[in-house]
């Protein structure tokens, strides 16, 4: 693997240890790699959704895991051992609702653009200094002295910002084709392209925006023309009234139609050159390939969805479900009798097609509902005194007779895995979250038995001794809070199994004879030592898996919460770095209260409890030359364990 050198701020004081140049070679390659070698560990991600990533000055509001800051993060994660990072669905947001796991399928997050990037000759200028300075100093978010906290994103300026912005950029790109600007020339003849190639995505996408902003809702059920809320299927049928008003739309809104196509055009063109930057660096970015549709999704393709009926999960709601107010696909439009996709399944493949061409590798939102959704009539839902009455319906799709020809059994076989396959993707690379309530559902059978496909352990609920190392192993993910918050907060977390200092001291001291004063003493230190358990956990976490994530959040040491799972919480999905986030990782490091992951120390926990693990093993299988086994090992292992040690002190190292 590649290793970047890491840029730090000129003349800026620095009071923490970092690694030094000459260091850091050893560091990554001679210390972190062989450790992960060991251990058999092949990929380690970073959780970290695409507005989490910090902003550049100005400060629009939201980050972007296509700008040049996220080339610097990306140097950071893979100085310290990371070779993914796992994005949450990037498509274009709702103002209603910020959710990633509320946003469109196809659309790209204007969000996401690259503002500064715009003012450089591969964009012909189009945001230059001099015909940008005075709007970019408008648009920068103001923050009063009380207000201060650069660690949330402020997503509603964001779209004000963008919006203008963008604005100004079509209009500047216009005039320097006009002007014959060589730059903008060379620019134009790539969106001419773009538009060729997606030109009947863009004119509804575009419409769905135009009629969204005119109705001041994307909820296209509560518009008040039903031309407008069934225009597509309308124009299919020719009908006069919904091609005049497509005619009246088209024309009056012409210049938001340009421009939503421009937006959309510089989004793919960004993503584009920033996959090509991580294929040059061997890193990769994992996206994620939500289990819904948005608003706009499904105005544009309403007949692929069973009308009346929304997506949801059978427990963790305000009212028990959850109700995700998310459209489902019909199932009786997924294949057609002879066996070629309906336009239900076109629509799924077409999506997973674009969560692999977007990232290097994809996660599998809520793998359950690909195969046995548990979906809601969403005429029934009623609140009777703050519980649900009693003509609520739902259930698994197999149970309602939803799905009489049980074709949702056949999407994982028919469209998933051939869809992998194309992209030259491994199933068993995948990140397949298969976190759910499978019980009375066709999961098991067709999931696990059928396909043998690997899912999700994560310790915050789990131990690790026993499950799969196909499986992705974390701690806490998206929806998690980070694990020292968890376990000072919540009475719960402290008394569970999965947490128990008798076990995790048990499990990473195999040896109950050599080692077994040294276990007691660490039982009785996580035990009465809240940060000292979370480092038993997360050591816990590199033992039993080949593919490990790790939070952002937990990472970098943050006691706040980036998505509380199933509540609505105002910060929800607007946690991010700071933009002196590789300063404050590394005085975290060096505080006298380390939040932050060093993980030198961590590994050499690991190690030591995986060189026990091998010596056991290798005795219980009735080897007579057990002890001299272990004095090998012993002295394999120890310049390994000397570089741990030497790392996690450097990291802790106080630097004036």
């Amino acid at each position: 693997m590649k290793v970047m050198n890491i840029s730090s701020a000129i003349n800026a004081p620095v009071f923490q240890r970092r690694l030094r140049e000459n260091e850091k070679q050893e560091y990554r390659q001679k210390t972190l790699q062989e450790a992960f070698d060991y251990l058999g560990i092949k990929e380690l991600a970073l959780i970290m959704h695409g507005s989490c990533f910090p902003v550049e000055t100005p400060d629009f509001g939201v980050g972007s895991p296509y700008s040049n800051a996220s080339k610097d993060v990306i140097e950071l994660e893979m100085l310290h051992g990371f070779n993914n990072n796992q994005l949450g669905p990037n498509g274009k947001l709702s103002k209603a609702d910020i959710s990633p796991y509320k946003s469109s399928v196809f659309s790209r997050n204007e969000l996401f653009i690259d503002l500064k990037a715009l003012k450089s000759d591969r964009y012909a200028n189009i945001l230059s200094d001099k015909a940008s300075n005075n709007i970019l100093s408008l648009l920068t978010i103001k923050y009063k002295p009380d207000e201060q906290n650069y660690a949330y994103s402020k997503f509603y300026d964001a779209f004000e910002n963008y919006d203008i912005a963008l604005n100004v950029a079509y209009d500047n790109f216009q005039k320097k084709i006009l002007s014959k600007d060589s730059n903008a020339i060379k620019l134009n003849s790539e969106y001419q392209e773009f538009k060729k190639n997606n030109k009947n995505r863009l004119i509804k996408e575009g419409l769905f925006n135009v009629l969204s902003k005119t109705y001041g809702t994307g909820n296209y059920k509560v518009w008040d023309n039903s031309i407008d809320r069934n225009l597509l299927d309308l124009l299919k049928d020719r009908n006069p009234e919904a091609i005049e008003r497509y005619n009246y739309l088209t024309a009056k809104f012409k210049k938001n139609l340009n421009v939503y196509s421009f937006e959309q055009f510089i989004a793919d063109k960004q993503l584009k050159e920033h996959k090509q930057y991580r294929k040059e660096h061997n890193f990769k970015y994992i996206s994620d390939m939500l289990v819904g549709f948005s608003q706009c999704d499904e105005w544009i393709n309403q007949d692929a969805f069973l009308k009346g009926w929304r997506l949801g999960c059978p427990n963790g709601g305000t009212y028990g479900p959850q109700m995700w107010n998310v459209p489902v696909l019909d199932p009786d439009k997924l294949f057609n009798d002879d066996g070629t996709l309906g336009v239900a399944g076109k629509l799924l493949k077409a999506k997973i097609d674009t969560a692999l061409e977007d990232g290097d590798n994809v996660r599998i939102d809520h793998a359950l509902g690909l195969i046995d959704p548990y979906v809601y009539d969403e005429n029934s839902v009623e609140i009777v005194n703050g519980k649900l009455s009693d003509k609520f319906r739902a259930g698994n799709i197999s149970h309602l007779g939803l799905d009489p020809e049980c074709q949702y059994k056949n999407i994982i076989e028919k469209i998933i895995l051939p869809s992998m396959k194309e992209h030259e993707l491994d199933p068993e690379d995948a990140v397949w979250e298969d976190l759910s309530n499978n019980e009375y559902t066709w999961f098991d059978e067709i999931y696990k038995k059928k396909h043998n496909l690997p899912g999700i352990t994560q310790l915050e609920f789990l131990r690790s001794e026993g499950s799969s190392r196909k499986n992705w192993a974390l701690l806490g993910s998206h929806d998690s809070q980070p694990a020292l918050k968890l376990l000072n907060e919540q009475n719960w977390v402290r008394n569970h199994f999965a947490w128990e200092p008798q076990y995790l001291a048990g499990f990473l001291h195999w040896d109950k004879f050599e080692r077994a004063n040294e276990r007691d003493a660490f039982c009785q230190r996580i035990a009465n030592n809240n940060l000292d358990r979370v480092k038993a956990k997360f050591a816990e976490l590199f033992m039993n898996s080949e593919k490990i994530q790790i939070s952002f959040a937990d990472f970098f040491g943050l006691d706040k919460v980036y998505n509380y799972g199933g509540q609505r919480v105002d910060s929800n999905w607007k946690l991010r770095l700071s933009k002196d986030y590789e300063d404050a990782y590394y005085k975290n490091l060096s505080s006298d209260n380390p939040t932050a992951l060093n993980l030198p120390e961590i590994l050499k926990i690991a190690v030591k409890a995986q060189m026990d693990r091998e010596y056991i093993q290798y005795k219980n299988n009735g080897n007579k030359d057990a002890e001299q086994f272990k004095q090998n090992l012993k002295t394999k292992m120890q310049p390994l364990l000397d570089r741990l040690d030497k790392f996690t002190e450097i990291l802790k190292e106080k630097e004036e």
